[in-house]
């Protein structure tokens, strides 16, 4: 019995922790699980949801990468309040609307009027007329990023990733093209256009995306063994919505909307997504890196404020905000 009461005591610890059958194929992924559930019962002693800590919550509601850069550039100005700061109401907005959608079924509807309710507070009138609306139904059919060599985002890595991209339309063609290259003065570097795909197959493309993400959903939720996990998945997601491009605007807070819609869906560990350098310029396997190196800092920041609030020396991006 003293043999077989440590035994069963380390088994039910295990379970209690264990990540999903389908995570457990993918040990770097099942680590990372297995780390956000034990914080979630380390902190709920505390009657503390970690998802409401500051440091997690200001970056991601206002674009920044971290609490610290976040606190520069907004928390330490008095003079504003969250509640009016543009980029607060649209992340709140999404929140709102996310926690709506149906858990059976993304509708395409659905993303235009998540677009829609975004931007749909006060502030942001002068961009009304374009609320919900798909590029190719609002102007731009054909929309480009001009990068001049003070940019410094073009080099031959890129260079060769935008030559033949991988994202392809319906129709066989890269959703992404550069144009006009040019040289810069230092030779490591270019000028250049980036091309989106024109807009009157913006429908379609973004219907497939849709009918692949309730399709991939399903799977997972169904237990079926997937050749990538659910990490990598969202991380290709977010990637192949950036470049479709459906709408004129927006199109980076529509789309962390509805990651955090699948991750609450499949009560992942939240997947906080805010780059500095836009995954359309990385591949495949550049951009599941940066995100799994993303979620495990959130996870890192998560466990040293749970040791600060064991410590009972709790710093302001520890606490939860109300």
């Amino acid at each position: 019995m003293r043999i077989l009461l440590p035994l069963i005591l380390l088994i039910s610890c295990a379970n209690v922790f264990a990540c999903s059958e389908v995570l457990k194929l993918y040990p770097e992924e099942c680590e990372i699980q297995n780390r956000y559930q034990k914080l979630l019962g380390e902190f709920s002693v505390y009657s503390i949801n970690i998802t409401d800590l500051k440091g997690f919550k200001i970056p991601k509601a206002i674009g920044k990468v971290s609490y610290f850069r976040a606190k520069n550039d907004f928390l330490n100005h008095s003079e504003i309040s969250l509640s009016a700061s543009k980029e607060w109401q649209v992340w709140n907005n999404g929140q709102k609307y996310v926690n709506k959608i149906n858990p059976v079924y993304l509708e395409l509807n659905e993303v235009t009027k998540l677009h829609k309710n975004l931007f749909s507070e006060k502030g942001f009138l002068n961009i009304q007329a374009g609320l919900g609306a798909l590029r190719t139904s609002n102007g731009e059919t054909n929309p480009k990023i001009i990068h001049t060599c003070a940019d410094k985002v073009l080099n031959n890595t890129v260079n060769d990733l935008l030559y033949d991209y991988d994202l392809k339309s319906i129709e066989g063609y890269s959703l992404l093209t550069l144009e006009n290259v040019q040289f810069c003065s230092d030779r490591n570097f270019f000028s250049g256009e980036l091309q989106f795909y024109k807009g009157a197959s913006v429908k379609p493309e973004l219907l497939r995306w849709v009918t692949d993400m309730n399709d991939m959903l399903s799977r997972y939720e169904s237990g079926e063994v997937q050749d990538i996990s659910p990490f990598q998945y969202l991380a290709d997601m977010r990637r192949w919505f950036l470049a479709i491009r459906p709408f004129n605007f927006g199109n980076e807070e529509v789309v962390a909307a509805l990651v955090d819609y699948a991750v609450g869906r499949m009560k992942l560990t939240p997947v906080s997504l805010n780059d500095t350098v836009s995954p359309i310029y990385m591949n495949v396997s550049e951009n599941r890196s940066a995100t799994n190196k993303k979620i495990r800092e959130t996870l890192s920041f998560f466990e040293g404020c749970l040791f600060e609030t064991k410590t009972k020396f709790v710093s302001s991006e520890c606490t939860p905000l109300k």
